[in-house]
């Protein structure tokens, strides 16, 4: 199954909708999750995610689903907001989230290490800047990000 094909197809239905409900589409996602299949389209809203943002989407994206039947198997719809971990996809959302404690996990090493905890200072060029708990300010490269997001571990 292509599931990356499903994926950016969603996307597509999805960001329309969320848009006119005045709502950001954080990510979408399907996988195989206890064996069985979920659409997980996760959103978010400036002043926090309500159930009734939720209840709108999944309803509206629902019908969308039910006409064009893109997806062959069985599977689970599941809209939610991104929780406290939030997860930074792109550079306005490294923007948004400066002066925010976050974790990024590198695909190779970036500064010696694959995984950076740190303040997010901004990010210029491509390049999200981290300072450390050592006071050193670290650029790692978003296309080395495995991934990255709001961290509380403390």
């Amino acid at each position: 199954m292509d599931t990356h094909g499903i994926v950016d197809y969603i996307t597509r239905i999805v960001e329309p909708i969320t848009g006119r409900l005045g709502l950001e589409l954080v990510d979408v996602a399907f996988r195989s999750e206890d064996g069985r299949w979920v659409l997980r389209v996760t959103i978010d809203h400036e002043d926090g995610v309500k159930v009734a943002h939720c209840t709108a989407v999944s309803k509206e994206l629902g019908v969308h689903l039910e006409v064009e039947d893109p997806i062959s198997v069985r599977y689970h719809l599941e809209v939610s907001s991104p929780g406290l971990d939030r997860p930074l996809k792109n550079e306005g959302d490294f923007e948004r989230f400066a002066g925010r404690q976050i974790l990024i996990r590198t695909h190779r090493s970036v500064a010696g290490r694959k995984k950076i905890r740190g303040i997010l200072e901004g990010v210029e060029n491509g390049m999200a800047q981290v300072r450390m708990a050592d006071g050193t300010l670290v650029e790692v490269p978003m296309e080395d990000m495995s991934s990255a997001r709001l961290d509380f571990s403390l």
